[in-house]
């Protein structure tokens, strides 16, 4: 609907242009059931590495947000078109850059930007520049049902100028702005869903704006998934508002057949155990009250006796309060009881912490205990379990292991923290953005404010572990990479548990609206060293995951802090990360082999990412030392291969780059075993993008 009204604005002659406006307006108010929004123009992306000849589809490299032709090139200028439009017009060769269309047929591949080595015998994880919907179709080719846990935080869609849409920012006064983000966000989650295995996990984080649009989307998308809306405060001093002062955002979880969460020692809502004894058992609380408000007189009604068997040692019930002007009868017994009475340390009359009818109730179930008797104060010492703890006990954090009932109390003990459910709730300090967000971020880049609203380092790792920490070699996939969280808490989860999580990230290179605005007053646009300089890539996500892993931050100063479980910042992961570069590849380079130099990498990623990348087009094969894959590249040196493999002892790949159906067959007859993968490549890969559909 979107793209009529933008025809229904060309139509010249008002009569027709009403008539149809007016049958326009008519079908619209045939809503069907469901979530119903715009597919809208389709996205292009902005590629300014990408050479501009004749017939070339670019745009204007201040982000104007149009798709044009190059129709003639005549030394410094260039003749475009837009839409199909007869009438040409001219711009200065400078101003435009190459742009690539989401629904244009392509061949991707990557080229390698820089290595962080810290352990070569482990799985590297790997950042790819580029833009994230032709990257998704690249990680298809390689990782189709591979994936165990996507995790994304798209872009709020607040209003703020913080995405664009077709090179545009998309910001409160676009009228669509829900319609575009909707189908931003579609076009991308149908093709993350071919990554998932058949038992993995989505996780999108989302906030008030588009909570609701993304659940049904989901269900849309994923029908066959069990969903589940997690809430996480992330601002607990809250956001002012208007009204309801916001401290949360959500994640919306989606679990694929077997999938399941985790026990990671900790339900994320319930008050920790900060007072867990030795044996297990939590600090019950005196009865009496202490501290202000503690005198008869300030409650009148928790001045009341508590009545005991001495012989017993157990707490049998409670009296009704006594009137201020009565004062109690020490040792006396009521209905055959001892009484007790609130006396505090200096002799002076108390109260109790609660209320007789209450405290009958917690003396039922057991939950007040009989201790010593204090001769000069004429009183028994009682306790009792705090509202605090008697949650635990709601929410499985305590359990009662056994009840004395002679003393008439039970034993609870703080379970195992392995098997301790995670909530839907979450509210951790550790979730803060603040402190283990921006801070943080700034402590790891020397920089403060250097991206918008990045996510607690500490929320995303605990969400990462609640599906995979029963899965120590999960792959995860982070499309819209941001400020590369989600690398840096896979790093740490790692360390915590000896796991191999290894992960992918993507992100394109794009700057907010601010900082857009301020480059091009400089007189720099898409293209420029500068401009690309000061891109979320190059600015933000390269640098962080490189300080993480290395410990050390761009300037070269150690980064200063500590972890919560007091690990320095300085010591660095003992892990790996190869960066790259999305490209698109000519198709016919592809086809004839030219282009292996920038498919090499998918291979290496298919092979699980382990040892150096390697492989060569002037290489007869290559094999290296902690890499479980091959290459095979010359006819004539099949048994020089085998002779190599059987040295190395642990391929489990071989890619082999030749086209002829009969070398294939006879190379998979001498190198074939069990456990071993023969590909064919680029055949493959050529068949694969050919017949390629993204929807």
């Amino acid at each position: 609907m979107a793209r009529i009204d933008t025809l229904l604005d060309e139509i010249q002659t008002d009569d027709l242009r009403d008539a149809l406006r007016a049958e326009v307006r008519e079908l619209r108010k045939r809503v069907p059931f469901g979530l119903v929004f715009e597919r809208h123009l389709p996205e292009f992306a902005v590629v300014p590495g990408d050479p501009i000849a004749t017939g070339s589809f670019v745009t204007h490299r201040r982000d104007n947000g149009r798709r044009l032709r190059v129709v003639e090139l005549d030394g410094d200028q260039a003749q475009v078109v837009e839409n199909g439009s007869a009438e040409p017009e001219t711009i200065a060769f400078e101003d435009l850059v190459a742009v690539r269309g989401l629904n244009e047929q392509i061949f991707p591949g990557l080229s390698s930007i820089e290595r962080v080595e810290r352990a070569p015998a482990k799985p590297s994880h790997a950042v790819i520049k580029g833009e994230n919907f032709h990257a998704l179709q690249l990680l298809d080719y390689i990782y189709n049902g591979q994936v165990d846990c996507i995790y994304i935080d798209p872009p709020y869609n607040t209003g703020a100028t913080n995405w664009t849409y077709n090179n545009r920012f998309v910001d409160d006064n676009d009228s669509w702005r829900h319609s575009k983000w909707l189908s931003f966000m579609e076009k991308r989650l149908k093709i993350a869903k071919r990554l998932l295995k058949p038992d993995g996990v989505l996780i999108v984080t989302v906030d008030e704006h588009e909570v609701h649009h993304l659940g049904v989307l989901l269900e849309q998308v994923l029908p066959e998934a069990i969903r589940q809306l997690v809430t996480i405060v992330n601002n607990p001093k809250g956001v002012t508002e208007a009204r309801f002062s916001r401290a949360e955002e959500y994640a919306y979880c989606c679990f694929l057949g077997t999938a399941r969460v985790a026990g990671i020692g900790d339900d994320l809502l319930t008050p920790l155990a900060e007072e867990e004894t030795d044996g297990g058992r939590p600090r019950w609380k005196g009865l009496l009250r202490s501290g202000s408000d503690a005198s008869r007189e300030d409650r009148k009604d928790m001045f009341y006796p508590v009545l005991i068997d001495v012989d017993r040692s157990a707490v049998l019930g409670a009296g009704d309060p006594l009137p201020l002007e009565e004062a109690p009868v020490f040792d006396e017994e009521i209905d055959g009881c001892t009484a007790v009475w609130p006396v505090r340390r200096d002799g002076s009359l108390g109260r109790w912490a609660v209320g007789h009818t209450t405290l009958r109730t917690l003396i039922d179930r057991g939950y007040v205990a009989l201790g010593s008797r204090d001769d000069k104060r004429r009183t028994w010492g009682l306790t009792y379990l705090s509202q605090r703890h008697r949650d635990q006990i709601d929410s499985g954090v305590l359990k009662v292991v056994a009840s004395n009932a002679d003393q008439n109390v039970v034993d609870v003990r703080y379970i195992d923290p392995a098997v301790r459910r995670v909530k839907r709730v979450w509210h951790r300090s550790s979730h803060d953005s603040g402190a283990y967000g921006s801070d943080l971020l700034g402590a790891f880049l020397g920089a403060r404010r250097a991206f918008a609203f990045p996510k607690s380092l500490y929320a995303t790792r605990d969400a990462l572990a609640s599906v995979t920490a029963d899965r120590p070699d999960a792959l995860i996939l982070d499309f819209f990479a941001g400020s590369g969280t989600t690398l840096h808490a896979t790093a740490l989860l790692n360390a915590q548990d000896g796991g191999n999580r290894r992960c992918v990230l993507v992100t394109n290179n794009e700057l907010d609206g601010e900082t857009t605005k301020k480059l091009h007053k400089q007189g720099l646009a898409r293209g420029d060293e500068e401009f690309e300089a000061a891109g979320v890539f190059e600015a933000v996500t390269r640098p962080r995951c490189k300080a993480a892993l290395t410990g050390v931050r761009p300037d070269g100063e150690p980064v200063k802090g500590k972890y919560l479980d007091g690990r320095p910042y300085a010591e660095g992961f003992a892990e790996n990360v190869e960066f790259f570069e999305l490209e698109y590849l000519d198709r016919d380079g592809a086809e004839l082999g030219w282009c292996l130099d920038r498919q090499f990498p998918l291979y290496w990623l298919q092979a699980s990412a382990v040892g150096p990348l390697h492989g060569s087009p002037e290489e007869r094969y290559s094999v290296e030392a902690h890499s479980p894959y091959a290459v095979f590249n010359k006819h004539g040196a099949m048994r020089d291969l085998r002779a190599a493999i059987a040295e190395h002892g642990d391929i489990r790949h071989v890619f082999c780059i030749e086209d002829s159906p009969e070398a294939f067959i006879e190379l998979g007859e001498l190198l074939g075993a069990p456990g071993r993968e023969l590909h064919q490549v680029p055949l493959d890969y050529m068949n694969f993008f050919r017949r390629y559909r993204a929807g």
